[in-house]
């Protein structure tokens, strides 16, 4: 399906890898989103508040960046389909563990254990892209996985809503092992292995390190892992502290679901805009002026929000985050196809290090976004508008140095 020589021909039809690739992608936003209603009923069973409740959330990140360490090198050895199945056992073991929780350790645990069955599926699809495609037609597919996906954080919330309507928080947990099921039969029955037998790679600890050290000394595949990181790190920040700030500073109650929702819009159709525009404009160009247009937004709120002691009108708020979103839309799928093209001989490594990378980074800015959150929106405004001012710095610094840009220069597209 491409006419790249260093990809692999796949055999279902391109929608259904699509729609296949976003399910896979769906598992992890669907762990955070879903549960984001129940964290209010977690606080109160755990006896703990609401700064402390956010770690629901950040330790499955963490546990998702040290597997997507572990996946990637694995499957450049055996293939790409064992680490999707192994990821969803680790999966559902976490949500056994969670459900099972009767203290807030206990269910950091489970979520921890969640977090490293996810990045199996996960970092499996930035590998699985990257044998079947690369360049442009990669960032192509990772757009509009990406758009599909987006239906899943609009959803996920009013779904953890509507199982809490019917039962304990408990039920979201079973939910997610349904659907860990539910791809695991899908996958055996549809996709093919796509990393042939010629191009799997020892996994000697000495390889596997000249591999990495590969990655991190490619100028492309690091700095746009950091790139990514800072971009992931502010949007973090905002979905850590998305619960707290819908339902304690605007006091939306059971509608957060609905307002959650409504931002991801922006996402969804900035990813399906990427599709058609990235084989015009370019990745690069893309992302550098999506990024003008998240600072732009991101300092807009900031400022705006001086006039109202932190907390402008709901609406306003919301006007200002459907502009930075749109930006973010256009960020991610172009960002990992960036750091993955000099990689395609070490994908499974290129993916892994590409993506724990970049949570490595997220996860400490969004932490620290997330915990200053109390009374006031000004630590998620000015986070992302400082997280979106360095990615600007660092593009430039990987597409032309710091010297002064020479035309036609550039490192990649």
């Amino acid at each position: 399906m491409s006419n790249q020589p260093s990809t692999t021909t796949i055999r279902i039809g391109m929608v259904e890898f699509i729609f296949l690739m976003a399910s896979l992608m769906s598992v992890v936003a669907l762990s955070i989103d879903a549960v984001l209603p129940a964290l209010g009923f977690m606080a109160l069973e755990f006896s703990v508040g609401g700064s402390e409740i956010q770690l629901v959330i950040t330790s499955l990140f963490a546990g998702f960046a040290i597997g997507q360490l572990i996946y990637g090198p694995v499957s450049d050895r055996v293939g790409r389909l064992p680490g999707i199945y192994v990821g969803f056992a680790f999966f559902i073991l976490g949500c056994l563990l969670a459900m099972s929780a009767q203290s807030l350790e206990m269910m950091l645990i489970g979520r921890f254990l969640q977090g490293i069955g996810a990045s199996g599926p996960r970092i499996m699809v930035s590998a699985l892209a990257r044998d079947c495609f690369s360049g442009r037609a990669m960032a192509r597919i990772m757009s509009l996985s990406g758009a599909v996906f987006m239906i899943v954080p609009i959803c996920a919330p009013m779904l953890g809503q509507i199982l809490l309507w019917f039962g304990p928080w408990q039920y979201i947990f079973a939910m997610y092992i349904i659907l860990a099921v539910l791809l695991c039969i899908w996958t055996w029955l549809r996709l093919d292995e796509t990393l042939t037998h010629e191009k799997r790679r020892s996994i000697h600890p000495k390889v596997l390190w000249e591999a990495f050290i590969l990655v991190l000394s490619n100028r492309v595949a690091a700095g746009y892992t950091l790139v990514s990181g800072l971009v992931f790190g502010g949007f973090l920040g905002y979905l850590s502290s998305s619960q707290w700030l819908f339902q304690k500073i605007y006091d939306v109650g059971d509608a957060f679901p609905l307002y959650f929702g409504a931002l991801v819009f922006p996402n969804l159709m900035s990813s399906y805009l990427n599709a058609k525009l990235v084989m015009r404009w370019g990745m690069f160009r893309l992302v550098q002026l999506t990024n003008l247009l998240v600072f732009t937004g991101s300092l807009g709120l900031y400022m705006y929000a001086q006039f109202y002691d932190g907390v402008p009108p709901l609406m306003h708020t919301m006007a200002f985050l459907f502009v930075i979103f749109s930006g973010i839309g256009f960020q991610f799928g172009n960002l990992n196809a960036l750091a993955m093209e000099p990689l395609g001989q070490v994908a499974g490594m290129g993916a892994s290090v590409v993506g724990a990378g970049s949570m490595f980074i997220s996860i400490p800015i969004g932490g620290l976004i997330g915990m200053s959150v109390d009374t006031d929106i000004f630590p998620v405004a000015l986070g992302m508008a400082v997280c979106s001012l360095l990615s600007m710095l660092v593009m430039h610094w990987v597409r032309f140095g710091f010297g002064k840009p020479k035309a036609g220069g550039g490192v990649s597209s």
